[in-house]
Order: structure tokens, then C-alpha cells, then sequence
């Protein structure tokens, strides 16, 4: 493998870990808090509720969303026309 493929695949290894950490921790964070913001109450509805209905889903989809772009510029980054090509 070339040294340029395995800068690549450090930096793809790199992102993928850091997304399921944060991944993770939003899931916990969701499950470890739920008790203590169930005494909140927002619109007649328990605050863990709507942090687990929709806070938790934005995280996901924006790591989704971080995940596309920064793969997109690798890839972007990785097919760039050198001077010999051109």
C-alpha cells in the first residue's frame, strides 16, 4: 500500500472512531440522564422525552451529514490532478 492510501485510510479510521465515540456517548447520555430531566416537564411532556425523540436523532443525523462531507473532501483530496496528469 502506498503511503498516500495509508494516510487515507488513517484518516478515515480516525474519523470513524471519533463519530461512533460521539455516537456513543449521545446514546449514554441519553439512557444515564434520563431519570434526573424526567422530573422537567416541557409542554406537558417529560424532558427526557423529547431528548430522546429528537435531540439524540439530530445527533445522529448530523453525524451522518459530517461523516458524507469529510469523505467527500478525502475523496475529493485523494483525485486531484497532479502535474504529470495534467
Amino acid at each position: 500500500m502506498s503511503s498516500g492510501h495509508e494516510h487515507r485510510w488513517r484518516r478515515v479510521q480516525a474519523l470513524t472512531l471519533g463519530l461512533l465515540v460521539i455516537w456513543l456517548l449521545t446514546t449514554i447520555a441519553v439512557v444515564v440522564f434520563a431519570r434526573p430531566l424526567s422530573t422537567i416537564s416541557l409542554w406537558g411532556w417529560p424532558l427526557h422525552y423529547y431528548f430522546a425523540s429528537q435531540g439524540a436523532t439530530l445527533v445522529y443525523l448530523a453525524i451522518v451529514g459530517i461523516y458524507a462531507w469529510v469523505m467527500q473532501r478525502i475523496e475529493a483530496s485523494e483525485h486531484r490532478p497532479t502535474e504529470h496528469e495534467r
